[in-house]
């Protein structure tokens, strides 16, 4: 596989220009990809992603969410205003990311003081990884890195719902049984099927948006540490680069039991 082709990305001025894709194409690719890429992937040496630890890194992303888990309040603003602004972007409304319940988190005395017995809760987003295992196993290059955030996102046009970037993330979810939003996706992994779109979709950091990334902008306690309501000096959601360090630091805290992705510490 070419450097070419492991680094493409579509701006958003080739994006307008492309015709959308013949429903029809679409669906004889997809056929054909359900029939292939098994094979395809054992030919070329992607039959076990995990240990494949061949890929090049892709470019760095400007930005990752980065959850305070001791600071979220389980309110679910972050899931709503996800799904709005992709929503009115023509895009997935599933949320690209989730709250679960999670007994195991310490939560902030200054959380406890301002929001008390709102229970302990964990944010699991998309961590732009810096290897980026699911941009290059699409089959039909609906995986791209944007090239002004360095967001890797789908673009759900093309996307033939294979779910090779599902399987191929590293970091999986908590079960869905301890989602705060009660919704049943079937994630098992950082990116997640729409069946009513039918295409996986994934944290895009709201490239399209110049605030950048709405959970991060909209999170109540950020507002309220902006405002000086909640004194703390980091923010419930914040928006680092993605860079070996930040994402060290991540992997120490959203690699769970059983993940390909070896937990390390901060």
């Amino acid at each position: 596989m070419s450097d070419d082709h492991r680094n493409q990305a579509a701006t958003p001025a080739q994006a307008a220009d492309e015709p959308p894709p013949d429903p029809s194409r679409r669906q004889f690719i997809r056929g054909a990809v359900a029939a292939g890429v098994a094979l395809t992937f054992n030919v070329v040496g992607f039959g076990d992603l995990a240990r494949w630890n061949g890929m090049l890194g892709a470019q760095v992303a400007e930005a990752v969410i980065f959850p305070d888990p001791s600071l979220c309040i389980g309110c679910l603003t972050c899931e709503v205003v996800c799904s709005q602004v992709h929503k009115q972007a023509g895009l997935s409304e599933v949320p690209r990311i989730r709250i679960y319940n999670d007994p195991n988190v310490k939560v902030d005395p200054e959380i406890q003081r301002n929001y008390p017995d709102r229970g302990t809760f964990t944010q699991e987003p998309c961590l732009q990884c810096p290897t980026a295992e699911c941009l290059y196993v699409c089959p039909v290059n609906a995986f791209h890195v944007e090239p002004k955030t360095g967001a890797r996102y789908i673009k759900e046009d093309v996307c033939v719902s294979c779910g090779r970037c599902a399987e191929a993330c590293p970091f999986p979810v908590s079960n869905e049984s301890l989602a705060t939003g009660g919704e049943k996706l079937g994630q098992k992994t950082r990116i997640t099927y729409d069946p009513a779109k039918d295409t996986y979709t994934k944290c895009d950091l709201c490239y399209f948006r110049p605030e950048g990334p709405a959970c991060v902008e909209r999170c109540p306690v950020n507002v309220r540490i902006r405002q000086g309501i909640v004194k703390s000096d980091r923010l419930c959601l914040d928006k680092p680069r993605s860079d070996e360090q930040t994402w060290t630091r991540l992997k120490a805290f959203q690699t769970f039991e059983g993940s390909p992705a070896p937990r390390q510490s901060a």
